[in-house]
């Protein structure tokens, strides 16, 4: 860590501090504001800060601040918790130093950091790599940006470049949500139905469900029927709510209850057994258990029931419930494939594509492929599309991976979208369309597709099937980037530093995206 800087920063926060109280470390927008009248050269510096105080570090030292004054407690141990609190926001040299400087600006006697070697290959791995994609996703976030929320709330439920926390997950899907955001709304429902990073509410989850499903969601229409047919934890059953919304969305009710689903699948009946199995794995009615929904899908399994062996396949592909076993799930795969079950043929075509549980055989990957993409899979014809592009396993067609990426696209698959946009732009493999290939990308951003983002942001800048509108490119490169595209958050500074149309230059806003994504100005 710099000693200047930390120097510099300290006496801007006792500035803060002496000036309005040790209270306005629990207003992150004040604090700033006051901050950048006190340093406005560092401006790095205070960004850190308002992420920090905005996840309420500045009540710790509050907290703290008597304790460490009379010695009853060591300040070491208390930034360490607040470091701890904010390094999967940022970095953690800049954990530090906004810990330290405030401390220090209290008085408090901490030691100093230890100077670092120019050798730090044995030190463990952290989360700050992707630092810089975290806190512009907290600043847009903090700003009302739906998309941001979400990101901020997918990178926290998968664990993608921050420590993987649910409740956190939770968070955001519910800002983004309250803003009618339908993705999010969705997600948010699953976490209440699952109990992931919040308390199981059934009655939650359906409110959410009803949310996204008056947006058109097909999956929360159905998730809402099933709630008011099955209830749970804070939802009583309701059947009559299940029709009135069955003939809502046009979607055929089922009437099983969940103790009819145990009788018989208890008698041996497979249908029964893999939807008691389905019940199990993701929490619905009864208290979930992958592990018991593996024994259900086994028992059906077991009875050459396809939907069964192909759920237990992918339960021992990823290790849901069992040890992860790529050999066996393979060997399921090929079971329910043979038993007509599309999605485990696809799935056994990935297998044999990347060699895993199974020898690597690209040309049965594709043979796999086509025959689920002949039963109309969606997501099986956009990767023989693949293999058609690419001559994997069969030979390079491009009309042919035209014909299925097309095929895919209708569907609505995003990835057919994108890709079958990009063939009309570049005429490959068919006519060039510019007007048709922005509207695939269109589609395909709207689903959140990165790379159709990135793309529809080049359909703007360059009057690609659209006249060019710089402010629109801008705004698509910056969702590209904030999904860690490095190349689109070069197009974004640029799109700033150099204007165009309908979009003025505005050097502060190319130079704050430059240091948001760790660019180098002057190269752009």
């Amino acid at each position: 860590m710099d000693s200047k800087t930390l120097s510099d920063t300290s006496q801007a926060v006792k500035q803060v501090v002496e000036r309005f109280g040790i209270e306005i470390l629990d207003d992150h927008k004040r604090f700033c504001s006051a901050f950048a009248d006190f340093a406005p050269k560092l401006s790095k510096e205070n960004k850190a800060f308002f992420v920090a105080l905005s996840e309420n570090i500045g009540s710790i030292f509050i907290r703290e601040n008597d304790d460490v004054a009379a010695g009853n407690k060591n300040p070491d141990d208390v930034m360490q918790r607040a470091i701890k609190d904010i390094s999967e926001y940022l970095n953690n040299e800049k954990a530090e130093l906004v810990a330290r400087s405030i401390a220090a600006a209290l008085g408090w006697k901490a030691a100093l950091p230890e100077e670092k070697t120019q050798d730090n290959g044995n030190e463990p791995a952290s989360y700050g790599s992707s630092a810089s994609l975290i806190e512009d996703l907290f600043k847009r976030a903090q700003n009302g940006d739906n998309d941001a929320c979400f990101n901020l709330g997918e990178h926290f439920f998968y664990g993608r470049g921050v420590k993987q926390d649910y409740a956190k997950a939770v968070k955001w899907y519910i800002m983004s949500s309250d803003r009618g955001d339908c993705s999010s709304q969705k997600k948010l429902a699953d976490c209440y139905y699952l109990g992931q990073g919040t308390e199981r509410n059934i009655a939650k989850a359906a409110h959410r469900y009803e949310q996204a499903a008056e947006q058109g969601d097909y999956d929360s229409q159905k998730a809402l029927i099933k709630c008011y047919m099955i209830g749970g934890n804070g939802l009583l059953a309701d059947t009559k709510k299940a029709e009135y919304y069955s003939k809502r969305y046009n979607i055929p009710i089922s009437r099983g209850t969940t103790e009819d689903i145990l009788q018989n699948a208890m008698a041996g009946i497979p249908s029964a057994q893999f939807k008691l199995g389905n019940m199990y794995l993701h929490g619905t009615g009864v208290e979930r258990s992958p592990e018991t929904a593996v024994t259900w899908f086994k028992k059906a399994a077991d009875q050459n029931y396809p939907a069964a062996q192909f759920n237990l396949g992918v339960c021992y592909y990823y290790g849901i419930g069992v040890q992860r076993d790529r050999i066996t799930a393979v060997d399921l795969y090929k079971k329910a494939a043979d038993g007509g079950d599309m999605d485990a043929l696809n799935n056994l075509a990935g297998c044999f594509m990347r060699g895993e549980g199974t020898h690597t055989d690209q040309s049965a990957a594709a043979r796999y492929y086509k025959k689920a993409a002949e039963s109309g899979l969606a997501k099986a014809q956009y990767n023989y599309g693949e293999c058609c592009f690419n001559g994997f396993g069969v030979t390079k067609d491009a009309r042919e991976a035209v014909k299925w990426f097309k095929e895919a696209a209708i569907q609505g698959d995003p990835d057919g979208q994108f890709s079958y946009g990009w063939c009309l732009r570049d005429g490959l493999g068919c006519l060039r369309d510019n007007i048709l290939a922005k509207d695939m990308f269109e589609k395909a951003s709207a689903q959140r597709h990165t790379a159709a983002q990135k793309a529809l942001g080049y359909c703007y800048a360059n009057g690609t099937g659209t006249p060019k509108n710089y402010a629109s490119a801008a705004d698509q490169f910056a969702k590209a980037a904030a999904a860690g595209d490095k190349e689109a958050a070069k197009l974004l500074v640029a799109c700033y530093k150099y204007g165009g149309d309908y979009l003025a230059i505005n050097e502060a806003k190319a130079h704050h995206y430059a240091d948001q994504y760790s660019l180098d100005y002057d190269m752009i």
